[in-house]
């Protein structure tokens, strides 16, 4: 739970590959495409994410930038407590050279634009 709070913060702009994220976090889980978990280690992780302040530093999978505003964002998101309710679970890594899928069949939930 500890972890969730820096996510909050931090939260992450799409390159044209879909590898990078503008992200938004939802207030409630209807308003999001994509429920996120933060992983408990890093090897159950389907992505380890870095968060960027700059949109120049979207170069690469797993960076992600958290928007102000929800019509700024590609991804809508919400973080759960709860494992089982999540459709991605997340590590948070300190470099954007450390960030990349490690369950590459989840990509296609960042592709998912919101509506």
């Amino acid at each position: 739970m500890l972890r969730i709070v820096p996510l909050i913060v931090f939260l992450g702009f799409t390159c044209l590959t879909g590898n990078c994220q503008k992200i938004f976090q939802a207030d409630f889980p209807e308003q999001a495409s994509v429920m996120i978990f933060p992983a408990n280690e890093p090897e159950e992780a389907d992505l380890w994410v870095c968060f960027v302040w700059e949109e120049e530093e979207l170069t690469r999978t797993g960076l992600w930038m958290d928007m102000r505003f929800d019509y700024e964002a590609d991804i809508i998101v919400f973080f759960v407590d709860d494992e089982e309710e999540s459709n991605l679970k997340i590590w948070l890594v300190d470099t954007p050279e450390e960030s990349k899928w490690l369950n590459e069949s989840k990509k296609s939930l960042l592709l998912n634009k919101k509506e």
